[in-house]
């Protein structure tokens, strides 16, 4: 799949197979999520790769009801981390970065995610709760909790309404 279909037809999937993903997938993957660009290329991620289910459920209960069967259903869970050392005023962009990559390359390998924040600035209690269940070291910020997996049949694709180009776009000045 090229880059441009890629990233035309990815979207949000919450409902995953019962069907394990192998670990040369997940460190393809995660191959992509390196590649992204950060502040001043600090590198900043660390990923966490989640398969236990138990901590899948201790996940799931920091969410509201409507994010937490597709962190349930997931085969895999990757938390995206990044060093607040390395990226003291960006560490949100950058994980950001890595996450979408992330997005993408798992969608061009036919696998489904769908974004869940880790990290809310109007709400650290999720950072802070997400970093005890992972056992994460201070200075190290969850950003984001990618449930990544098979599509559900079942799942429903409607075609995603964007907004016009032409009503958020603007040409020289606002």
């Amino acid at each position: 799949m090229d880059a441009i279909n890629c990233m035309n037809s990815r979207q949000s999937i919450r409902l995953f197979l019962n069907k394990e993903i192998p670990d040369s997938i997940i460190n393809q993957i995660l191959k992509c999520a390196i590649n992204a660009p950060s502040s001043i290329d600090c590198q900043p991620w660390h990923f966490i790769i989640v398969k236990d289910k138990e901590k899948q459920k201790r996940l799931a209960k920091l969410k509201s009801a409507d994010n937490q069967n597709h962190i349930l259903t997931a085969p895999v869970t990757i938390i995206v981390c990044v060093d607040t050392e390395k990226s003291p005023s960006r560490f949100i962009e950058d994980g950001v970065c890595a996450t979408q990559n992330i997005l993408l390359a798992a969608h061009s390998l036919g696998l489904g995610s769908v974004y869940v924040t880790g990290c809310k600035q109007s709400n650290p209690k999720i950072a802070k709760e997400v970093r005890e269940i992972l056992n994460i070291p201070e200075g190290i910020m969850p950003i984001t909790i990618l449930p990544i997996g098979y599509i559900n049949p079942i799942e429903r694709l409607d075609s995603k309404s964007l907004l016009p180009l032409s009503n958020i776009t603007h040409k020289d000045c606002w």
